[in-house]
């Protein structure tokens, strides 16, 4: 697998959406590869950052309130 290919599918691969035989290819890949490694090991921390930062966040009471008033 050329470097190219690894970052096409590396969000994929974070996101644990390719099928077996694609993330095996990338976990190889990745083994041997430590630029392609760095650029993985980010996109893990930047995943794990946004999730961090969006659990704490509620939508204001008079949002939810009117979202629940259209929904209804």
């Amino acid at each position: 697998m050329r470097c190219e290919e690894c970052g096409d599918k590396l969000d994929r691969f974070v996101d644990r959406e390719l099928t077996n035989t694609e993330a095996l290819e990338i976990q190889l890949h990745l083994e041997g590869c430590p630029d392609c490694m760095e650029h993985y090991e980010f996109e893990q921390d930047l995943k794990r950052l946004v999730k961090s930062s969006c659990e704490c966040d509620t939508a204001p009471k008079i949002f939810r309130d009117k979202l629940r008033e259209i929904l209804s």
